[in-house]
Parts: structure tokens; sequence; C-alpha cells
């Protein structure tokens, strides 16, 4: 936690570049235990993992705008997430409110990894009563996560791909009250299903400020990305969560400022 707490303490004092508001600084936990090394996101990749045989195939994801530079610090926050020597495979994503941008970025750092020469990915949206990741990504919700949930449909006919390497799990049809199926055997299942036919999946979930399902998820997952939002989100209720966190036996991957604004020209703080 001590690490955490540091990391909030000096978000305030990290310059980071940004895009119509969006920006990005992960303070990640070093002591991950390692998995794959991978190399830089510069070129196309090859999926790696057996994929769902029934996958829906949507054609390519649009690339949603970024300028240079907030590429770049996306890019630095994926290969400090995923790609480093000790980067993890599965990972939850929350804002500590709403508003914070997490689906937004994690569509982006999604995409990302997918042009990486790292493996496949599915991102998976575990938000039932506001769901975004299909809005973003241009796909259906027809069927998703919570219609694999109810055994209304397998998982593998509800994931849709997006190119050869990006896929997508929408939050499903059910609805809203959806969200005790979160805490059900037949998540965890599904979670480990995931696993083994991507090699990177991405959960988006509630906001952590709002409701208990961002822990639950994140509790079956290698660790939570918290996503704070700058000049929004206050010191004291981002602390709060990461103690949330702590007592849910959460592991707290790493803290993301996102929207950060310069009130002076950013290469003054360069020199500060």
């Amino acid at each position: 936690m001590n690490k955490i707490f540091e990391a909030l303490d000096s978000t305030d004092r990290r310059p980071v570049n940004s895009s119509n508001g969006d920006g990005s600084f992960m303070t990640a936990d070093s002591d991950r235990p390692a998995s794959r090394k991978v190399t830089q996101i510069t070129s196309p990749g090859v999926a790696v993992a057996d994929e769902p045989a029934a996958v829906a195939t949507m054609g390519p994801a649009p690339m949603l705008e970024m300028d240079p530079a907030t590429r770049q610090e996306l890019i630095r926050l994926t290969h400090t997430l995923f790609l480093g020597s000790n980067g993890a495979r599965v990972v939850a994503f929350s804002g500590v409110e709403p508003g914070a941008g997490c689906s937004w970025m994690l569509v982006r750092i999604a995409e990302l990894l997918a042009d990486a020469d790292a493996g496949s990915v599915c991102v998976v949206d575990t938000d039932f009563q506001n769901p975004a990741l299909h809005l973003y990504l241009g796909a259906n919700n027809n069927c998703g996560l919570s219609d694999a949930l109810i055994g209304q449909q397998s998982v593998r006919d509800c994931v849709q791909r997006f190119g050869e390497r990006l896929h997508v799990l929408s939050s499903g049809s059910v609805g809203p009250r959806a969200e005790i199926l979160l805490a059900s055997s037949g998540f965890r299942l599904l979670v480990e299903e995931l696993r083994a036919y991507f090699d990177f999946v991405l959960f988006d979930t509630t906001p952590l400020a709002t409701s208990s399902d961002a822990l639950v998820v994140a509790s079956r997952t290698e660790g939570l990305a918290m996503v704070v939002e700058a000049d929004s989100t206050s010191r004291e209720t981002a602390l709060k969560a990461a103690r949330h966190a702590a007592a849910a036996n959460v592991r707290m991957l790493g803290v993301v400022l996102n929207k950060r604004t310069y009130p002076i020209p950013e290469a003054i703080y360069k020199k500060l």
C-alpha cells in the first residue's frame, strides 16, 4: 500500500501529455510475478493463443484518435503494465469516479497491445449499467458477458473479433441487474476460459466510488489499474478507493492519472 500512497502523493508533480484532455501516468508494482518478454510496439503482431471457434469477425476496429504525445504516453503505460519482464496478462481497469476516462484508456491500450508482437487481446465490459466498450469499438451488444453467465449463449458465440488480434466481449443483453452474476462461480470459470484463449484480457469495470463490482471483478484477475481524473478526483477519494481494494485483497498494479492539463507550458514543468 505504501507504493500506492506515494504514487497518489506524486501525481500532481508528474507532467503528462494529453489529447482532448486525456493523458496518463502509471506507477506499477515491481513485485508482480514475471510472465513473458515481448517486443516494442512498433509492428503488427501475430495472435499466438487458440481462438474461440465461433468468434464473430467484425473487421478492423476503428483506431481512436490520439495525438503523438498521448500515444507515446500510452505506449509507455502499456509497456509498464503488460509488456515488461514482470508484465501482467489479466487486468481489471476501474475509474475512481464516473467520467475518469477508464473505458477510453482501456480501449486505446488494447489497440496498442493488438498492434504489438505480443499476442491476442480481449476486452471485457463488466459495467452492466453503463456499458461503453461496444460503443468505442463499433460492436453490437446483443450478446455478451451477461448472456454467457446465465447460460443463454456460450462465451465463444458472444466474443466479437476486430482484425486479427483484438476481440471484445460486450456487457450483453441481460441488463443492469446482472451484477450479481459477477460473484458467481460461473464468472470465475469464464475468466479462466478467457485466460486460456487469449494472451491478454482487460476488464472494464464500474467506478470504485459507486459500486463494489470493480473489486469483485479485480479479485479474479492479477490486479487492478486505478484511473484517477486529474483536477477532479480528490486525493482522499482515491486513497479511500485504494484502501478498499487492499481490504478486499485486490492487488493494486498501478495508479493512472488521466485528463492532465497544464496551467503553465509543459517545457517549464521539465525544468522543475
